[in-house]
């Protein structure tokens, strides 16, 4: 089950059903169920018992008194009492027992029945059965044998409930209280602190970890529970994908700013040591001034470059967008690229060139295109072309551009994209490159919905890959 929602609802109608059911169950057997009817029942035997036991007694009594005298009598009631659970008494015309005990509370006028109706008679009390009788003893007048039994009650916690009841008669509904409040509570109780406990447990270790993150702490996660699917292990998930995330964003910002910095560095550096040579030598200023101009623009390049790429990994375009031919887009930048080269014994050679139209920023693709394409012709071998291709299959346009230089070590090959990176011997800064082209590239393209790639070709070079959907939203 994977929804914590489903889970929620269905642990608390569980609970809300299982305490209802238990209070419910336990107040039909205990009012209105079999177990009441049982109560009943056996409250008739009792009665019944009683006053069988008072019928033998009354005729054991009579034979008693006339052989053996009252305290003889008296003997053989506290007897029978000692046996059972039956209380006997011989009540007299004055309403005083043979025994001299008091007689139980209601009994007084259980007698004065006795003797207008000449009959049984018989009162449940909320603690005991009474039964009382008329009873001929020889000498004796208007006497009554009187016997009392203890009734089976109700709990005290039942009891009370149904006093209680009586006093929430103007409800529509009676709600017992006593043991089947107490029950349903703390089946309640027991099932909502399970639930609660295993909602908030990973919270709690969420929380532990954020408090961790904001000390600077990168390396914390989050223990996902073997086996558990839902939301909030999906949020933990979630929580250290986030954290990798944004450690490797702060490494990589805290790598652009070292970079910068010593790109930076390096031309003003240069310019100072030619402003003080052009101090110390006039007679040379001109060729320091020159040098200090080319610095300059290499400084403004590089600053330019820096800002196309923020702009562009922020997704921040304001051009507005248009259908781009693409094939017209690599031919005019071909022709720029040959016109740069032609000294350099290096060409730039367009191979098959389907007519694709992509919509998205002239500039922002003839950037990637012109930074992909001047990088292929620095590194190409002299005598070589760097090739493009442009072909459009399944919705995509696939720009191809191959250069036929020394490649590409493999584990660097998802590297080349980064800003600043540069592989060593063939492809340093002494190249005329400061590493940022293939990056704005790289934003450009994905900027309009579309991915670059670079590999190795068979035959030695790299093959640039770019992919643009046809038609971009």
């Amino acid at each position: 089950m994977r929804s914590l929602f489903i889970k929620i609802f269905l642990s608390f109608l569980l609970i809300s059903l299982l305490a209802s059911v238990t209070t419910a169950a336990i107040s039909y057997w205990a009012q209105i169920g079999p177990y009441a009817r049982l109560k009943n029942r056996l409250e008739q035997h009792q009665y019944q018992s009683v006053l069988h036991t008072m019928s033998v007694t009354g005729i054991a009594a009579a034979k008693i008194l006339e052989t053996g005298g009252v305290q003889e009598l008296v003997s053989y009631l506290l007897e029978i009492e000692q046996d059972a659970d039956d209380h006997i008494y011989i009540v007299k015309a004055d309403s005083s027992t043979i025994s001299g005990r008091e007689l139980p509370s209601g009994a007084a006028d259980l007698v004065e029945s006795v003797h207008r109706s000449a009959d049984v008679q018989y009162n449940i009390t909320e603690k005991e059965i009474i039964v009382a009788m008329p009873l001929e003893l020889p000498g004796w007048k208007e006497t009554v044998m009187m016997g009392t039994i203890p009734r089976i009650t109700w709990p005290p916690s039942f009891s009370q409930g149904i006093q209680n009841r009586k006093q929430f008669k103007g409800f529509s509904f009676h709600f017992p209280l006593g043991l089947p409040l107490l029950i349903m509570m703390l089946v309640a109780a027991t099932g909502c602190y399970l639930l609660a406990r295993s909602l908030t447990a990973p919270v709690r270790h969420l929380r532990a970890a954020v408090q961790q993150m904001t000390k600077g702490d990168f390396s914390v996660r989050v223990s996902l529970p073997p086996g558990r699917k839902d939301e909030i292990t999906d949020l933990g998930r979630d929580f250290n994908t986030m954290i990798e995330r944004i450690a490797s964003l702060i490494e990589a910002q805290k790598r652009l700013l070292r970079d910068i910095s010593h790109e930076l560095r390096s031309p003003l550096t240069r310019m100072n040591v030619s402003l003080e040579l052009a101090r110390l030598q006039p007679e040379n200023a001109e060729s320091y001034l020159l040098r200090i101009e080319k610095e300059s623009d290499r400084l403004n390049d590089l600053i330019g470059q820096l800002f196309t790429l923020t702009r562009l990994e922020g997704r921040v375009d304001n051009k507005e967008k248009e259908q781009v031919n693409v094939s017209e887009l690599v031919e005019e930048i071909a022709g720029d690229a040959n016109f740069e080269a032609a000294g350099l014994d290096r060409r730039v050679q367009p191979g098959t060139l389907d007519n694709a139209m992509v919509q998205g920023s002239r500039e922002m693709l003839g950037r990637a295109l012109e930074n992909v394409i001047r990088n292929g012709l620095r590194y190409t071998a002299a005598g070589t072309a760097v090739e493009v291709e442009v072909v459009q299959d399944e919705g995509q346009v696939t720009i191809r551009i191959r250069d036929h230089g020394v490649g590409m070590p493999e584990e660097k090959l998802e590297q080349i994209f980064k800003p600043f990176f540069r592989v060593a011997e063939s492809r340093d800064r002494d190249s005329g490159g400061n590493g940022i082209g293939l990056a704005i590239a790289k934003q450009a393209v994905l900027m309009h919905g579309g991915s670059i790639e670079a590999r190795n070709h068979p035959e030695g070079g790299l093959v640039v890959e770019l992919r643009l959907p046809v038609q971009n939203l």
